[in-house]
């Protein structure tokens, strides 16, 4: 059980890092023209690959399979952490299969149905990543599709599964409950999974309590307050 961070923002991903939580990221060409055109390419993956000191997929823009090939080899020689991101196609998968045979890891995207993550593996596929919130759009509910996938894989397979696509923390708790092996999560969704209200209620009870007895206890030693504080 893992958790990536799915931005391409620095500020975001330097103060997650910060929590000790995060084991990998995920970018996307959505998330990167987010940042604006001001930065290099290059320069912002080998930041975050700095940052979280784990697996970094950055996503493919061609589309012909020997044109995805010379900018995955790209992508993959700036740093070793490097994830090449190719989407679900038949051209992706024969990329796939060159690349994982070149010892290049790759990540197969935009996943909505089981049928294309058993493909995607018997390509090779070091990670495939199903869309939770876009599988919901369709109707379908992702989490036995992500379970079926579990079960497959894991069984005959070394691909591990990702499950993007995070609208809400529910998203997250079925993910992981169906056997995912990754959430890539935005960061406003790690911050709502720390908080919780009862959680809040429940600490400054404790803290209100003892602040209406600590001016009588100033003579016991500091290391027995906080003993009996905890």
């Amino acid at each position: 059980m893992q958790l990536f961070i799915d931005t391409a923002n620095i500020a975001e991903i330097r103060e997650a890092a910060c929590w000790g939580v995060v084991a990998g990221a995920t970018t996307n060409p959505k998330l990167l023209s987010h940042e604006g055109t001001s930065f290099d390419l290059r320069e912002r993956v080998l930041a975050i690959a700095d940052l979280v000191g784990g697996p970094v997929s950055v996503e493919v823009l061609c589309e012909e399979p020997d044109q995805m090939l010379i900018e995955a080899r790209l992508y993959a020689s700036w740093h070793p952490s490097i994830v090449v991101k190719i989407p679900m196609s038949l051209s992706g998968m024969k990329v796939v299969n060159r690349l994982e045979q070149d010892g290049i890891r790759t990540n197969v995207t935009g996943l909505v149905a089981l049928n294309q993550a058993v493909l995607a593996s018997l390509a090779g596929a070091s990670f495939v990543s199903f869309f939770f919130g876009r599988m919901s759009d369709l109707g379908a509910d992702p989490a036995p599709v992500i379970q079926d996938a579990a079960v497959l894989l894991h069984a005959q397979t070394r691909t591990q599964i990702i499950v993007g696509s995070i609208r809400n923390l529910m998203d997250i708790n079925r993910s992981l409950l169906a056997g995912a092996d990754i959430i890539t999560v935005p960061y406003a969704f790690f911050k709502q999974m720390a908080h919780h209200p009862k959680t809040v209620e429940t600490i400054q009870e404790f803290n209100s309590a003892w602040a209406k007895v600590r001016n009588e206890v100033r003579a016991i030693p500091a290391e027995r307050l906080l003993l009996e504080r905890a």
